[in-house]
C-alpha cells in the first residue's frame, strides 16, 4: 500500500511540476511575443519614416554579427591568426558583393517610395518602370525620380508657386478672352470683305 502511495504522490508531484513549468513557459512566451511584437512595430515605424536608413542598418547589423561571430571562433577554436585573416577577408569580400546587389537593387525603389509617401496617382507604374529600370542599368530612373517628384496632392500637377491668385489675376483672363474674341471679330470681318 505504501509503494501505491508513494507512486500516487509521484505522479502528483510530476504533474505540479509539469504545470508549473507549462505555466511558466506561457509567461515567458508572453512576455516575449509582447517584447516582439512591440519591437517589431517600432522597426516598422522607422522603417516607414526613413526607409533608406533602415535598409542599411540591417546590412551594417549584419556585418558586426559576422564579425563578433568570426572573433568568437578565433579566440575559441586553435586556428591561427593568418587562416583567419583569409576566411575574414573572403567573408568581406562576399559580404561586399551581396550589400552591392542589394543596394542597387534597394535604389531602384527610391522614385516608388516618394510616389507612395506622396500619394502620386501613378504609384503601380512607377514602381513598374523601377523594375525594368533594372535591367536597363537604371537609364531610366533619373525620370522616375522626375516623375515621383513632379505630383504634390496639395498642388497636384501644376508647376506654379503655393500663393494665392491676386484678384488683378482673375480680371485679367476674362479681359484678354474679350480682347481675342474680338480680335477674332475683326479678322473675320476682314476675311468676309476680301472674300467679296
Amino acid at each position: 500500500m505504501s509503494a501505491s502511495l508513494n507512486n500516487v504522490e509521484q505522479n502528483r508531484g510530476r504533474r505540479r511540476l509539469r504545470e508549473g513549468v507549462e505555466q511558466s513557459w506561457d509567461r515567458v512566451r508572453k512576455f516575449t511575443q509582447g517584447a516582439w511584437s512591440q519591437g517589431r512595430d517600432r522597426v516598422l515605424r522607422f522603417s516607414e519614416a526613413r526607409f533608406w536608413i533602415s535598409k542599411w542598418v540591417v546590412a551594417a547589423a549584419i556585418f558586426v554579427l559576422i564579425l563578433l561571430a568570426g572573433i568568437y571562433l578565433l579566440a575559441t577554436s586553435n586556428i591561427d591568426f593568418e587562416t583567419f585573416l583569409n576566411y575574414f577577408a573572403l567573408g568581406l569580400l562576399i559580404f561586399v558583393l551581396v550589400t552591392l546587389f542589394y543596394g542597387i537593387i534597394a535604389i531602384h525603389d527610391v522614385p516608388y517610395e516618394i510616389a507612395k509617401h506622396r500619394n502620386h496617382p501613378h504609384q503601380d507604374a512607377i514602381h513598374a518602370a523601377g523594375w525594368v529600370s533594372l535591367f536597363t542599368l537604371h537609364a531610366i530612373w533619373p525620370f522616375l525620380w522626375i516623375w515621383a517628384m513632379l505630383y504634390r496632392p496639395e498642388r497636384g500637377w501644376g508647376m506654379q508657386s503655393g500663393s494665392a491668385p491676386n484678384q488683378n489675376d482673375a480680371a485679367a483672363p476674362s479681359g484678354t478672352l474679350e480682347n481675342l474674341r474680338a480680335r477674332v471679330a475683326e479678322l473675320e470681318r476682314r476675311l468676309d470683305r476680301g472674300a467679296r
